[in-house]
């Protein structure tokens, strides 16, 4: 592991290189970019900087001036070594700037005036993290096969505004009705990396690799890679589950879940994401790269809360507002909070409501299986398929005999 240091005054500078030397952690370089420096130049210079690098950049408090040229060339920068890790340094604590970092491809962002001692335990946190596989130059390692489709697929983002609401569930089922009710060619992608078990959902977690085992070959990313890592729930459904270990899970990089979910997309018709409910790196990528984005809740008070509150902050973030879509799962007519008053306080018309139906769900909970293929006659179900046929803007195929739909589940 190496460090290297880009501060914008002597001060600082000094004072970095003082913290490193007494806790005994590597400089590799240190290099003064005073203010109305171009970035560019000390970052290209690190270009050869091995994986699991740290890069310490301190940049000057000007919103304007970070939005416009430093985050964005740092990001153009990042792109190309997602294997580097680059540290912030700022006295600008807004959530704008961590947003915009985060979207940059930022790791951390640490807040001016320095503390030491701070400084000295995340450098330690980072510098035990397994290092990222290099790519090879600023492209892949090897030649992609022609793309499987003419248009990349239609992506899908689903985001619960809180835990435990059943965005999982939903938007695995919803990949299931898509592919075996409607003929789509869909891949699921769990990229709740920490917490992930869509792989349960669909098929008892049968599958054997995961997204960590392409994105520690990432340079050599190709679309024989990306099969041999995806499990076939169906013969037009596939999972890509989240890592086994959170060891892996935090080796993941915002830039390559953008190289692997473009190469998923150019084989399938569309793409389901499951997302983890809080906002970063990863999360933005995908928030920018979706078609539609269903913000998953409740009708209670605390889901209204948090819903209001992760809608605003998406406005703020420039996320268009035709994407965005209201889902309201176990549902309760009546229930704490009425759905006009939901839509009053979050913001946003509610697109889909999906009724609470314990006695079904839980069975498909307990062993593992899609809902339609536990209990295919209930309201929860229907309500899926209803959902998924407005998102589609299409019809199921009519009439599948019961043979069909067994063979769906078994080819």
């Amino acid at each position: 592991m190496s460090i290297h240091v880009i501060a914008s005054n002597e001060t600082l500078l000094t004072t970095l290189r003082s913290t490193l030397q007494q806790n005994a952690l590597p400089l590799a370089s240190a290099v003064l970019c005073p203010p109305g420096t171009r970035l560019l130049a000390p970052l290209q210079a690190l270009d050869n900087a091995p994986p699991g690098s740290i890069v310490l950049l301190d940049s000057p408090i000007s919103p304007d001036h970070i939005a416009s040229d430093d985050l964005v060339a740092l990001e153009g920068w990042l792109r190309q070594r997602p294997q580097l890790n680059v540290l912030l340094l700022s006295e600008d604590n807004s959530k704008a700037l961590l947003m915009r970092a985060m979207r940059a491809g930022v790791r951390e962002v640490l807040p001016l005036p320095l503390n030491p001692a701070d400084l000295a335990q995340t450098l330690q946190r980072w510098s035990d993290r397994p290092a990222a596989p290099a790519g090879q130059g600023s492209g892949m390692a090897t030649t992609l096969a022609p793309k499987a489709q003419e248009r990349p697929g239609r992506m899908v983002a689903f985001m619960g505004c809180k835990g435990g609401n059943g965005t999982s569930f939903v938007a695995a089922n919803m990949a299931h009705i898509m592919a075996s009710e409607f003929g789509k060619k869909c891949a699921f992608v769990d990229l709740d990396l920490q917490c992930g078990d869509a792989s349960f959902y669909l098929g008892s977690g049968a599958n054997k690799h995961s997204l960590s085992d392409l994105t520690r070959q990432i340079d050599r990313l190709d679309v024989q890679l990306l099969a041999s890592c995806l499990h076939a729930v169906t013969p037009r459904l596939n999972l890509l589950a989240a890592p086994h270990s959170l060891e892996n899970a935090m080796a993941i990089s915002a830039q390559d879940i953008e190289k692997v979910l473009n190469m998923v997309r150019d084989q399938h018709e569309h793409v389901v994401v499951d997302l983890p409910r809080n906002l970063n790196a990863l999360t933005l990528k995908v928030l920018d790269m979706a078609d539609v984005v269903y913000i998953v809740m409740q009708s209670q008070t605390p889901d209204v809360r948090d819903a209001q509150r992760l809608v605003n902050m998406l406005r703020a973030l420039g996320l268009q507002e035709a994407k965005l879509r209201l889902l309201v799962n176990r549902y309760k007519p009546r229930g704490w909070v009425s759905l006009s008053e939901l839509e009053k306080t979050v913001g946003l018309k509610v697109q889909q409501s999906i009724p609470s139906g314990p006695e079904w769900v839980d069975e498909s909970l307990h062993i593992g299986q899609p809902l339609s293929v536990v209990n295919d006659h209930n309201a929860v179900i229907q309500a899926l398929r209803e959902a998924t046929g407005v998102l589609l803007e299409s019809t199921p195929l009519k009439n599948r005999h019961w043979m069909q739909r067994w063979i769906d589940q078994t080819a």
